[in-house]
């Protein structure tokens, strides 16, 4: 049996190996002409350049407010400068009075007081000679109350005159 090399089989179905393709080729749509641009006027933006005025008094009430605090903090250091400075006063006038004291308990001798009273005529008191007296009135306490708290709008405008004085004080 001679066996022909043109076609091979694949099961029942023959084909040709020497053929390339064996598929129909595809149709390729047909393309639309393109449709001309249209180019749109364009309108030039104006832009108008505006502050709102709310814009500026916000800025404004900022720039107060960080005037406030700026302020605030330099009144804060002067016033723990200043204390500071009292402080170390304080101490320096409890230990000189320490030492005053000191030296005044050295120099004081009861004996010698006693000697020289008796050269002066002085004696201890008698029982004629002691006097009690009574006061009519008990003892008396003065309560102080809290300042009543003002209102609000007048509690800033004190808080911005303080400042601005202050910063007037601080400047000249």
């Amino acid at each position: 049996m001679a066996q022909n090399n043109l076609y091979r089989s694949n099961g029942a179905a023959a084909y040709d190996i020497y053929k390339s393709n064996t598929a129909l080729p595809l149709e390729k749509p047909a393309q639309l002409p393109r449709s001309p641009i249209r180019r749109k006027p364009v309108q030039k933006v104006k832009v108008k350049m505006a502050v709102s005025p709310f814009a500026i008094v916000g800025t404004m009430v900022a720039l107060v407010m960080l005037f406030l605090v700026l302020f605030s903090y330099v009144r804060l250091y002067e016033t723990k400068s200043e204390s500071s400075d009292l402080q170390q006063e304080l101490n320096e006038l409890n230990t000189q009075y320490t030492r005053l004291h000191s030296q005044y308990e050295e120099t004081l001798d009861l004996q010698e007081i006693e000697v020289r009273a008796t050269e002066l005529g002085m004696g201890k008191p008698g029982a004629s000679q002691i006097v009690y007296i009574q006061a009519g009135t008990d003892d008396v306490a003065e309560v102080y109350t809290a300042p009543q708290e003002s209102n609000i709008f007048v509690q800033v405008y004190d808080a911005f005159r303080d400042v601005f004085t202050d910063a007037l004080a601080y400047f000249s």
